[in-house]
């Protein structure tokens, strides 16, 4: 037999068991999947949820509008949002557009001046911050990895400036740039400001801030229609009267405004049922998805109810601020009132199912005894399906928080050999569930 007739008759073999093989697979994936037709199951994992409310604020600050009439044109020298001292520079007035478009063109390249300075001097001057420099890029690069993470967009944007400065200057010493370019730089953007200064005209005029405090550049006709001093006894028809107000709009005549105090308030109503999840609570946290991306820490300062209307209204206290939080008034805000620990179960998983156990009486005997409508999830363990008896927190947004380090109380009271643990595979979907059927 010639060599061509044997790799022809190996060839033939060789697809053949190939075709056996496939052939077995697919008879065989029919028939697992016959067996656990109507099984779904989700994978039982640790996470932490909160027990939150959604509902409408409206939020109350000491404010200050900055009432100052001018002619010309407004420059602003701080950002909004930022904390100003009592008769600190807000802005310049210019009598042309032209004129305040060429300072804030000098007060950008100030600052990239006194970014570049740094780097043009000689590469001696890093030698004793070489060995930092690279610990301080690592913390730049998690810092804005955190914060884009968490939605902090402007924090990450404040870090991705001192990145690029820290590169720069690591290139400097590895040789990759001169420290005489950022010299020339420095040289061209300094006489850039020079013929900025000599055609420009001078601000005539300057707004100073009347006090301390946060500045916040708009206004909208809401700023003292609650005194703050009496916002912890606002009931819910007063403030059902402020969420119903049309937005005015500030005085045309208005710089701005300065929050004077870092504690402001959120107002919100709820009734009775929601009420109840705030028993025995001092502290929650609020979102508010509409006007700032950071989670706002708060306390419950007040609870006003209208036994008439069975409506309360909650005092938040919150002292945290920034540019966003500082500009809003009448949000939609999440309450989350608490929050909770532990393995989340989808509450599809849940069932109550009659168990037997068993219990040794006075006499030393085992006595079989069945208890009635335990609550417990279908677990997929060694192909077969297993009741186990869940002790749950609380039940959350669709979800049951488990324990799985349970009380010496707790343990007595289970009649199945164990309870929910991490990963288990747990039935969220299926018919003519058992205990010990076959799945796999």
């Amino acid at each position: 037999m010639n060599t061509k007739k044997i790799r022809a008759m190996a060839a033939v073999s060789l697809a053949f068991l190939i075709i056996v093989y496939v052939c077995f697979y697919l008879v065989n994936k029919q028939a697992v999947s016959f067996r656990n037709k109507g099984i779904t199951t989700e994978t039982a994992l640790y996470g932490e949820i909160s027990d939150s409310i959604q509902t409408q604020g409206f939020a109350v600050r000491e404010e200050t509008i900055i009432d100052q009439t001018y002619s010309g044109v407004l420059n602003y020298r701080v950002a909004n949002g930022s904390k100003v001292s009592q008769g600190g520079l807000i802005a310049d007035i210019f009598l042309q557009e032209s004129d305040a478009a060429a300072q804030n063109r000098i007060d950008r390249i100030d600052r990239e001046i006194q970014s570049l300075e740094g780097l043009a001097q000689p590469i001696d001057y890093y030698a004793s911050t070489s060995a930092a420099m690279g610990e301080q890029i690592f913390d730049s690069l998690c810092g804005i990895l955190t914060n884009i993470q968490r939605s902090n967009f402007s924090g990450a944007a404040e870090l991705k400036e001192n990145l690029l400065l820290l590169l720069s200057r690591k290139q400097v010493m590895a040789g990759e740039e001169s420290s005489q370019d950022y010299a020339q730089r420095v040289t061209e953007l300094q006489a850039e400001k020079n013929q900025l200064s000599a055609g420009a005209g001078q601000a005539v005029d300057t707004i100073e801030a009347p006090q301390a405090g946060y500045f916040i550049s708009s206004t909208d006709g809401f700023e003292s229609v609650v005194d703050v001093n009496d916002v912890k006894s606002i009931m819910p028809d007063e403030l059902e009267n402020l969420l119903a107000m049309e937005q005015g709009g500030g005085a045309q005549s208005s710089v701005g405004k300065i929050c004077s105090d870092f504690k402001w308030y959120l107002v919100c109503i709820f009734d009775d049922v929601s009420m109840i999840k705030f028993e025995g609570v001092e502290e929650v946290s609020l979102d508010i998805p509409f006007a700032s991306t950071e989670t706002i820490p708060a306390k419950v300062i007040a609870k006003n109810r209208d036994p008439k209307t069975e409506k309360t209204a909650v005092v938040l206290e919150c002292s945290y601020m920034d540019a966003d939080i500082a500009t809003i008034r009448n949000e939609t805000v999440q309450v989350n009132v608490k929050n909770y620990k532990g393995v989340l179960v989808n509450e599809k998983a849940l069932r109550f199912c009659n168990v037997e156990y068993n219990e040794t009486d006075e006499n030393g005997n085992q006595v079989t005894k069945v208890r009635e409508n335990v609550k417990g999830v279908y677990v997929v363990y060694g192909g077969q399906l297993e009741f186990v008896q869940v002790i749950t927190v609380k039940d959350v947004n669709g979800y049951a928080v488990c324990k799985t380090e349970l009380s010496d109380s707790e343990l007595e009271s289970m009649v199945t050999r164990r309870t929910v643990q991490l990963y288990d595979e747990i039935v969220v979907g299926g018919v003519d569930l058992y205990d010990g059927k076959i799945v796999k």
